[in-house]
């Protein structure tokens, strides 16, 4: 049950096609096949992606070409034998950058937090973020920060509500996570691996970060700093 809820949370969080989404969690699940995973997909009802064209908003432009810094933003609530744990998401919609970070305790300044924590982060400009319209904590961390918020459209079925209600309780020696630890050092090894060595179908074969170093070269204007002069460091996190 926990390998299914992460293969929906890929697909949900970075809305890849589904050879990159088969491509990435074979990291984590070696056995799986492409079969399987459509099958999965259909029976959630996320087998085609969402259609964001059609909502006001959309993805920035820049000379013609779609731009990165526009965020895709969400959580999930996750069991370890420690308790709950509640793991933030960021996806960049064009470039497919990801970004996490694991907090103990829920609060809603946990928002706020994350989104410096994303800014700083990322070389270049964040412009706008998406999130679920129920993410009010967002909307207003987005507006301290002077980044543009869009909420995705009540009608997508985009959501991870049929995956937490599918998943039974569960006592604490089933737990696949022994501890907040080790989730952690899981979850970040994988998105480590996904940002710098995962080269991705819909990326035309290059890595996540490799797309972010090509398109300093295409639009410098939206980068803070140099990305060829300082690979980020995904691991380093600090509990809250």
């Amino acid at each position: 049950m926990e390998e299914e809820g992460t293969c929906i949370g890929f697909r949900t969080y970075t809305m890849l096609p589904l050879d990159d989404c088969l491509y990435a969690l074979q990291l984590m699940m070696p056995y799986l096949t492409r079969s399987t995973l459509h099958r999965l997909y259909c029976r959630y009802g996320i087998s085609r992606l969402p259609d964001f064209e059609n909502f006001g908003g959309g993805i920035p432009e820049l000379s013609g070409r779609a731009s990165i810094g526009s965020f895709y933003v969400n959580t999930a609530v996750i069991r370890t034998s420690d308790g709950k744990a509640t793991m933030f998401f960021a996806f960049d919609r064009v470039g497919k950058f990801a970004f996490a970070r694991l907090y103990d305790t829920p609060d809603e300044r946990n928002a706020l937090a994350f989104l410096q924590a994303l800014s700083s982060y990322v070389p270049y400009t964040i412009g706008s973020i998406l999130t679920d319209e129920s993410q009010l904590s967002f909307r207003r961390a987005c507006r301290q920060l002077g980044i543009g918020h869009q909420a995705l459209p009540s009608d997508q079925p985009w959501r991870m509500s049929p995956v937490e209600n599918s998943r039974p309780d569960r006592s604490a020696r089933e737990f696949h996570y022994k501890s907040h630890d080790h989730l952690q050092e899981h979850f970040f090894a994988f998105f480590d691996t996904y940002n710098f060595d995962r080269r991705l179908k819909t990326l035309r074969g290059v890595t996540p970060y490799e797309y972010v170093c090509r398109c300093w070269e295409r639009q410098p204007e939206i980068f803070l700093r140099n990305p060829l002069e300082i690979r980020p460091k995904l691991q380093v996190v600090n509990h809250s």
